[in-house]
């Protein structure tokens, strides 16, 4: 997909093609994400009031095929965006012959209208997690996206100022949610793109809360509490990789067509389409809030090691990284180890790589045994708990150390 970059604020959500699959998604129409003593409430919005509170967000006006050749106009009326039964609705029409003027003062003709409201200006968080409970649109050509983008793209542009997809579901692959970034580095126009998705079956019928876990570490994808994808910050500093550590804004929009969303159609019999949001929560970390560290070991005695070396990839712990996360050697022994932060009590599955380009999925993966095993992938898995920890090096390709 091409990209348009216009200054300022404006910049739509990213289209995923190459995204993972994980497996279908607990739901339910009253689910409430976890809200423990590990994180503290900053800043909401559950939109009780009877209009949209403007000193939170922002009313886009844009006219059609601004971005990603999307053909809906995006207007400050109430017809579009409006709070009703204690939900942002954002609304898209059909408007055959529609005019108007975008912000520029830009006249144009539109077929179809809609909403988009963000942030920017007025809350722009740098890490914490983020819950939106809404309601998808139905309907082949819906192209709802909760989304975050950094503050500073009027000045380094996109996608050096980095994106964060929380969500997007495209409306001719009902049910499928999914989540990825965009950086200097890492994304479509380079095939590089880190993106993954789970099924969520009544996406469209019934609200679920998708929700994000920003640390300096980590990003980590939920629904429903129930997480979905993970991609770990081995950037080394490098902001072309991970532009994370710097204020982002929080956008919410429901296109029409455009170069993914209307890749099958446009289905006017579903019309007005509606994207409902019950709220937008963030939360930054409490003080007893604390990842742990976790020391990944791999013994690779009797095994040629070559090209880039040893990596901690696949699963859905390395799944993120074009190439997996590296590791390095531990002087004068077989033995290759990193060390992550992650968060704690949580579990993770994951492989070790051999000796292939950091930029591609190709050849290196160990073949584990079914005794250790832990899906149909045959990955190993862990499960974090309270405190950090060492694991025991593994002989590459086994249950068990290797044999002196």
């Amino acid at each position: 997909m091409t990209r348009s970059f216009f200054s300022g604020i404006i910049l739509c959500s990213f289209l995923c093609f190459h995204c993972e699959k994980n497996e279908e998604s607990p739901e339910s129409e009253n689910i409430e994400p976890v809200t423990n003593l590990d994180w503290d409430l900053v800043w909401s919005d559950e939109f009780e009031a009877t209009s949209l509170d403007q000193s939170k967000w922002n009313i886009l006006r844009w006219r059609p095929g601004w971005v990603n050749n999307e053909l809906q106009a995006y207007t400050e009326r109430d017809t579009n965006i409006y709070l009703e039964n204690g939900s942002l609705v954002l609304r898209a029409l059909i408007e055959p012959g529609y005019f108007d003027s975008d912000y520029q003062g830009n006249p144009y003709n539109a077929d179809y209208t809609s909403g988009r409201i963000n942030t920017a200006e007025k809350f722009t968080p740098t890490y914490g997690r983020m819950d939106i409970r809404a309601k998808l649109p139905k309907g082949r050509g819906s192209w709802p996206a909760i989304w975050m983008l950094g503050e500073n793209i009027s000045t380094v542009g996109w996608p050096n100022c980095g994106e964060i997809d929380i969500m997007e579901h495209v409306g001719f692959d009902s049910g499928i949610i999914h989540g990825s970034i965009h950086t200097e580095d890492f994304n479509h126009m380079n095939n590089t793109q880190k993106s993954g998705s789970t099924i969520v079956s009544t996406a469209t019928d019934s609200f679920h809360v998708y929700s994000l876990e920003w640390t300096p570490d980590y990003l980590r994808y939920l629904v429903d509490d129930s997480p979905f994808f993970f991609i770990y910050n081995n950037s080394m500093d490098d902001v072309s990789q991970w532009p994370f550590d710097s204020p982002h804004f929080i956008i919410l929009n429901l296109a029409i067509g455009g170069d993914w969303g209307g890749i099958q159609g446009i289905d006017p019999s579903k019309f007005p389409m509606k994207m409902l949001v019950d709220y937008v929560k963030v939360f930054k970390k409490s003080d007893t809030n604390n990842d742990v560290s976790i020391t990944f070991q791999v013994d690779m005695k009797n095994v040629n090691v070559s090209g880039t070396g040893v990596w901690l990839s696949g699963g859905d712990l390395g799944s993120g990284q074009p190439g997996g996360i590296q590791m390095a050697p531990i002087e004068n022994t077989d033995t290759w180890k990193v060390s992550l932060t992650l968060p704690k009590s949580s579990s993770f599955t994951y492989k070790y790589r051999n000796g292939y380009l950091p930029d591609t999925w190709s050849g290196g993966w160990e073949s584990v045994d079914d005794e250790c095993g832990v899906d149909q992938h045959n990955n190993r898995g862990i499960s974090t708990r309270t405190s950090d920890s060492t694991l025991t090096a593994v002989c590459f390709g086994k249950c068990q150390q290797c044999e002196e």
